[in-house]
């Protein structure tokens, strides 16, 4: 009877370990959001710039709304970038969901920032929400870069913009001009591999691998991101490519060891 009672009670606490961290999972880490800063020295720019990076919303994945997402545009303001740069998937599945694009365009506008520019996901391709995404995104006052550059001489950045690799054709070959600070934007981060001569590559696409496990690290990892997975990877060529974790979720409504971010570029 004895062991009995005590496989039972190792069973209720193995039981009420599970649920907790399901709703950590599920409700807490979700709701978290982290401000990571890559510092960037000696790149040559007239003067100290700010960028903030964000990526993978996610809207109408695991209660990630147009609220949250006017938050965040009040947490990106209290950065006071010099630019905001989106790195895409602002949708989850668009044809399942039933937010107001007129209410995520507002969010969006009410990040206050000199430069403002995004690039595809491959969930903004997907899901019916191409037909929407240009057009939230210009309201939004963001400039959707597809293999594209903007040079900013005040800054001394030149930013290039590239396709989706999922459904689209990326292609950086022509996008840069003059001597200005490269910095591009690829929502998969494994583009890197085909990219030389840009010091600096800003992704997401991975979620940081959503779920990362102790020990074990991420047991799913979407294709574009199998060589670049989280934070700052240098590359043989010596540039970086900085993968977000991003914001929402997919597939499935959980988070853990992978808290969602705000990325600060600090270049000096």
């Amino acid at each position: 009877m004895k062991t009995a009672r005590r496989l039972g009670l190792i069973a209720a606490v193995l039981a009420l370990a599970a649920a907790g961290l399901y709703c950590y999972a599920r409700y807490v880490e979700p709701s978290r959001l982290a401000i990571e800063t890559l510092r960037i020295d000696d790149a040559g720019l007239p003067a100290p710039v700010r960028l903030v990076a964000f990526s993978d919303v996610h809207l109408g994945s695991g209660g990630v709304d147009s609220g949250r997402l006017a938050r965040l545009a009040d947490e990106i303001n209290a950065l006071h970038p010099d630019a905001v740069l989106f790195l895409g998937d602002l949708y989850d599945n668009y044809e399942e969901y039933g937010g107001d694009t007129g209410a995520d365009a507002a969010a969006l506008a009410s990040i206050d920032a000199p430069v403002k520019l995004a690039v595809w996901g491959n969930h903004d391709m997907g899901g019916g929400a191409h037909r929407v995404y240009p057009d939230v995104l210009r309201q939004g006052g963001f400039t959707l870069l597809e293999n594209e550059s903007v040079p900013v001489p005040e800054l001394g950045i030149c930013f290039g913009g590239v396709a989706d690799m999922t459904f689209g054709f990326p292609d950086d070959s022509g996008l840069w001009t003059g001597d200005l600070y490269r910095v591009l934007l690829s929502h998969e981060p494994d583009y890197a591999l085909e990219v030389t001569d840009v010091p600096l590559q800003l992704s997401g696409h991975s979620h940081g691998g959503q779920v990362y496990l102790p020990l074990v690290g991420a047991p799913l990892v979407p294709a574009g991101a199998r060589s670049f997975l989280r934070g700052a990877c240098e590359k043989d060529d010596g540039g970086i490519v900085y993968v977000s974790r991003g914001i929402g979720m997919s597939v499935l409504p959980l988070r853990f060891g992978s808290v969602p971010e705000l990325t600060v570029i600090e270049i000096q």
